[in-house]
């Protein structure tokens, strides 16, 4: 089919920018801006809690709450301790992110022939590699509106091509989330 030449193609020239741009530039153009705002939001949702039961770091949570609640007793209500300290999670996983990306782009930017080919290599894979997770999100959210005409159209139009397997077969899944948060909308509503 055309579209699966369109999406082997586009494979092999994202490959070729991986190359060019090398692993160090590829990793840094995918984890600045949004995309590592992105990461650091998804990390400290998945770990935040994690890290937050720490035994001295939920002491400190908790002993933080009660002196802000001495303070005034609407900052023990919101648990100001515990914004502050995703806030502060935040920042330094964001701190942690840009160091991490510029000790790897410096360490495969080396002048040594072994370096250069690897560089070339890992970048080329992650070029790939991150694009292909943005097409798994884009159909992932095409999904959301799965019985609107567009998509209908767009799935007739795909049949028996990869990206339609790729769509039926997605392990990247927001109708849970939404349907979960639908729901509790409206449990919310029958409680007024």
């Amino acid at each position: 089919m055309v579209a699966d030449i369109i999406f082997i193609v586009a494979a092999i020239l994202l490959a070729g920018l991986g190359v060019v741009f090398g692993f160090g530039r590829t990793l840094r153009f995918f984890t600045d801006g949004i995309f590592g705002t992105i990461i650091s939001i998804v990390f400290c949702f998945a770990f935040g809690g994690l890290i937050a039961s720490i035994p001295f770091v939920a002491d400190g949570i908790s002993w933080l709450n009660e002196w802000l609640g001495g303070i005034w007793s609407f900052f023990a209500t919101i648990r100001l301790a515990t914004v502050i300290y995703y806030v502060v999670l935040f920042l330094l996983v964001q701190l942690l992110r840009k160091l991490i990306v510029l000790l790897l782009e410096k360490l495969f930017s080396m002048d040594l022939l072994a370096m250069r080919i690897l560089n070339g290599a890992l970048g080329a894979v992650l070029m790939v590699v991150a694009v292909f997770i943005l097409l798994l999100l884009v159909l992932a959210i095409f999904e959301l509106f799965g019985t609107s005409a567009f998509v209908q159209d767009m799935l007739v139009k795909l049949d028996g091509t990869f990206i339609k397997t790729l769509y039926l077969n997605n392990p990247i899944d927001f109708t849970q989330i939404f349907a979960n948060n639908a729901q509790a909308g409206a449990e919310a509503t029958l409680l007024f």
